[in-house]
């Protein structure tokens, strides 16, 4: 097998095509970029350049590979094409350039530390590639100086995602936005409401998976970028919540990402057996590219998105948000559908918003019942943890600095009896393997098909969590009883 790195493959391949179909092609981009940082991506993604007919080239390059040809622009001429490496997934997106010559193309492009490009042909592995850089706006030295500096004065203008871009970079690689950038970021602004849910949920989910995705989001709203993405978001700014919350609505669902992000960082403050699970869950992808811990931040961001409209005053001063929650999922729904996330996706945030306040109630009993758990991970499912997560977060930014010790012990004590039904003892308590099925009950108890079944089975499992049950027979002998009891006499 050769121990040549996937992109030198793949990059050998592309380059010997080129060259057969005499085409200029120039990397671009973003690979170059992290190359110079030592930085690996995955999937791996190649961006190339070429003068013109990139369609054409890229639905050519697809069948030479043996991959998948994407248009992904046909207007302006972009496609990508995805193979498999061994194990690997590769994109390589190929573009016609944006002017007339590679200079023009650079010149048009979002950030300087982009706008690099090196004739194909001179990768190949070599040791000394840097030095056929092609660098007309100095980008290396940006990258040098940790800096992010758009390419034009109307980047912006031109494609208003740029400012969404701008701030994942700054959280994924650590630079600072040039002072001369933001300006230009603020006056494009309002054209981010023109922009496709699609691309704002790419930008917006590569922020939510980094670590400091509060720090972001708090950018954005400073410029003004969340007001036009997310209206909803912005009716919570200056409510006041009453004196359990330090914080307005908007800032304390702020505040929940950033004690995301905290807890997500290494989960110490959870038992050391919970930790190891708690991270696969949270880094499992319910599509690809999106891992669930981005899923639960977002949540964190609209969780108490029905307050304002449901702030109620009552006449001694305190405050109540009576039915915030089914209010919240009217308003996130309509979020999730702007963002095109996928159904499953949409029904871990409707969970997340609906279910927020359960944990909290059950964090306030001195004993959990193996029915209470039963019944919050029945209702739940497997986007339990994620609600018990978010609302440990939630939790955390709703007193600050003024929060009780003792109270935190115990609800984190709660927390983690939940948590470990789910990831250590979920046999026992979340998901008791089936005593009897409905076709065995229908033939034992002579009934037809029907909701009534449904009901029988919910009742086993519930006592067979409880540990009431530990045969069919004493599944049967429960089923006949609940009987009695819907059975009219």
């Amino acid at each position: 097998m050769s121990s040549r790195p996937v992109s030198d493959e793949v990059l050998a391949k592309v380059a010997a095509f080129a060259k057969a179909k005499q085409v200029p092609c120039y990397l671009v981009g973003g690979f170059l970029r992290d190359a110079l940082l030592s930085r690996t991506r995955l999937p791996l993604n190649l961006d190339l350049a070429v003068p013109s007919h990139a369609l054409e080239l890229a639905r050519h390059l697809a069948a030479h590979l043996g991959g998948s040809y994407v248009p992904l622009d046909e207007a302006v001429g972009c496609a990508r094409v995805v193979m498999s490496e061994g194990e690997r997934r590769v994109e390589v997106d190929l573009a016609d350039f944006r002017g007339r010559t590679l200079e023009e193309d650079l010149a048009r492009r979002d950030f300087t530390i982009n706008a690099l490009a090196l004739p194909i042909e001179r990768w190949g592995g070599r040791r000394d590639w840097a030095e056929g850089l092609i660098d007309p706006l100095q980008g290396r030295r940006d990258l040098a100086a940790r800096r992010l500096r758009a390419c034009f004065p109307e980047a912006f203008l031109d494609d208003a995602v740029r400012i969404l871009r701008a701030f994942r970079f700054s959280v994924e690689l650590g630079f600072e936005t040039d002072p001369s950038t933001e300006p230009l970021m603020r006056e494009a602004v309002p054209r981010l409401a023109a922009i496709a849910g699609e691309r704002i949920r790419e930008e917006l989910m590569a922020v939510l998976c980094t670590d400091r995705a509060h720090w972001a989001l708090r950018s954005m709203n400073a410029l003004g970028a969340l007001d036009v993405l997310f209206p909803e978001l912005s009716a919570g700014r200056g409510v006041a919540q009453g004196g359990y919350h330090h914080l307005d609505v908007l800032e304390h669902q702020l505040e929940t990402v950033a004690q995301c992000d905290r807890m997500m960082t290494d989960y110490a403050e959870f038992a050391p057996e919970l930790r190891g699970p708690m991270r696969a869950y949270d880094e499992t992808e319910l599509v690809e590219h999106r891992p669930r811990k981005a899923l639960v931040k977002l949540g964190g961001l609209f969780h108490d998105v029905g307050k304002p409209a449901t702030r109620r005053t009552k006449d001694d001063g305190e405050v109540w948000f009576i039915g915030h929650e089914q209010f919240g999922v009217h308003l996130v729904e309509s979020v999730t559908e702007r963002l095109r996330l996928s159904n499953r996706e949409a029904e871990l945030i409707r969970h997340l918003v609906l279910y927020h306040l359960r944990p909290g109630h059950l964090s306030r009993e001195p004993q959990l019942t193996r029915r209470a758990i039963f019944r919050f991970f029945r209702d739940l499912g497997d986007d339990g943890p994620a609600c018990l997560l978010m609302w440990w977060a939630d939790r955390m930014a709703t007193r600050g600095p003024s929060s009780r010790l003792d109270q935190i012990d115990q609800q984190r004590a709660r927390l983690e009896e939940l948590l470990r039904a789910y990831f250590l003892k979920a046999e026992e308590a979340v998901r008791p393997p089936r005593l009897i099925d409905g076709h065995e009950l229908m033939t034992a108890l002579g009934l037809s098909p029907g909701p009534l079944i449904g009901t029988l089975l919910q009742g086993i499992q519930e006592a067979q969590a409880e540990g009431q049950l530990h045969s069919k027979e004493d599944a049967l002998a429960l089923a006949r009883e609940l009987l009695k009891s819907v059975t009219p006499r």
